[in-house]
C-alpha cells in the first residue's frame, strides 16, 4: 500500500501544477472579462453619415402619351428610355391594309410604361394639385406591355417631352421639413441609387406639405415609378467617429483620452461634427487620427497625479 502511495505522488503533482496553471489562466484573461465585459478603449474610424429622412414620393413628368387611334396589329421601332426628336415614328399600327404611323409629338424619352396619371401628375399643375389627395393615394405602378395587337384606340407610348423631371416629396405637417427653397437634397430610390436634386417649390395644403424636387440628371427607372418611400437625404457628413461615451470635456474643451504607446491616455481636443446613432462624429485631421485608440466611458476617467 505504502509503495502504491508513492507511486501516485508524481501524478497528484502534475495535476496540482495544472490546476494551479488554469486558474491562473482565469484570473489573468477569464475573470477580467467577466467584471466588465465592454472593452477600456474603441478605435476610431472614419465614416459618412447623412441626415435622411423616410418620405411618401411621388414621381411627377412631363408626359404626352400617344394612342393607337383604332384596333390593329403593332409594330414597334423605338426601345424603351431612346431620346427621339419630334416626329420620328416610334410604330405603326396595321388595320387590314391600312397602317397608321405613331409618332413622337415632342422630342424626348419613349417610354411604354403607362399608369393613366401622366395628364393629371402634370409638374407645371403643382400649384393646383390636392396634395392631401395624393399623399393618401396608393397609385398602381406603370406597366410596361408593349402589346403585338390593341382593341380599339388605346395609349400605347409616351414621351417623356422635358428633360428635367421631378418628384413630390409630402409630409404631414406635425412632421414636416424645412427645406429652403434653391437648396440641394437627394433622393434615394428604390433600387439605392442616389440622385441629387433642387428644391423648386413648396406649399401646404390642409394637414400636409409638399415640396416639388426637380432633377436634371438622367435616372433610366424613373419612367417605371410613380410612387414610393424614399431617403431624402438633406445632409452628409465626413470624419472620425468615436463612442458617444468617449466624448468629455476638460473645462475649455471637448476632447477624447488617446491611448498613448506607454499604455497612458492624454486628452486630445475635438471639433464636434454631429451626434448619430452610432456614436459622435468628429472633425478629421485634427490631433485624433484614424485609428487611434479612445477611451471609453470618458466622463469617469480620473487623471493620474502629474
Amino acid at each position: 500500500m505504502e509503495e502504491k502511495k508513492k507511486s501516485r505522488l508524481p501524478l497528484i503533482a502534475i495535476i496540482c501544477f495544472v490546476l494551479v496553471l488554469v486558474a491562473l489562466y482565469a484570473y489573468l484573461y477569464i475573470l477580467p472579462g467577466i467584471k466588465d465585459s465592454r472593452a477600456e478603449s474603441s478605435v476610431v474610424y472614419f465614416a459618412r453619415v447623412q441626415d435622411q429622412k423616410k418620405s411618401r414620393c411621388v414621381v411627377l413628368r412631363k408626359e404626352e402619351v400617344v394612342s393607337s387611334g383604332g384596333s390593329g396589329s403593332v409594330s414597334y421601332f423605338v426601345e424603351e428610355g431612346v431620346k427621339a426628336r419630334k416626329r420620328t415614328k416610334i410604330a405603326d399600327v396595321y388595320s387590314g391594309s391600312q397602317r397608321n404611323a405613331l409618332t413622337a409629338p415632342a422630342t424626348g424619352f419613349v417610354s411604354y410604361y403607362l399608369d393613366g396619371h401622366e395628364s393629371e401628375l402634370d409638374p407645371d399643375m403643382f400649384g393646383e394639385m390636392d396634395i392631401a389627395a395624393i399623399a393618401g393615394t396608393k397609385f398602381e405602378e406603370p406597366v410596361s406591355s408593349r402589346p403585338s395587337s390593341v382593341d380599339g384606340d388605346v395609349p400605347v407610348f409616351k414621351i417623356v417631352s422635358r428633360d428635367v423631371w421631378y418628384v413630390l416629396v409630402t409630409e404631414h405637417l406635425s412632421s414636416a421639413s424645412e427645406y429652403a427653397l434653391g437648396s440641394t437634397l437627394s433622393v434615394e430610390f428604390p433600387d439605392g441609387t442616389v440622385v441629387p436634386g433642387t428644391v423648386e417649390n413648396f406649399r401646404e395644403d390642409g394637414e400636409y406639405r409638399a415640396f416639388l424636387i426637380s432633377f436634371i440628371r438622367y435616372y433610366d427607372k424613373s419612367a417605371q415609378l410613380r410612387s414610393f418611400e424614399g431617403n431624402v437625404i438633406s445632409s452628409v457628413y465626413e470624419g472620425l467617429l468615436v463612442p458617444k461615451d468617449s466624448l468629455a470635456t476638460n473645462g475649455e474643451n471637448f476632447g477624447v483620452y488617446v491611448l498613448g504607446l506607454g499604455g497612458e491616455y492624454t486628452f486630445k481636443a475635438v471639433e464636434v461634427i454631429t451626434e448619430t446613432p452610432d456614436g459622435i462624429l468628429i472633425q478629421d485631421g485634427g490631433s485624433v487620427k484614424q485609428y487611434d485608440e479612445v477611451l471609453n466611458d470618458a466622463r469617469n476617467y480620473k487623471e493620474p497625479d502629474q
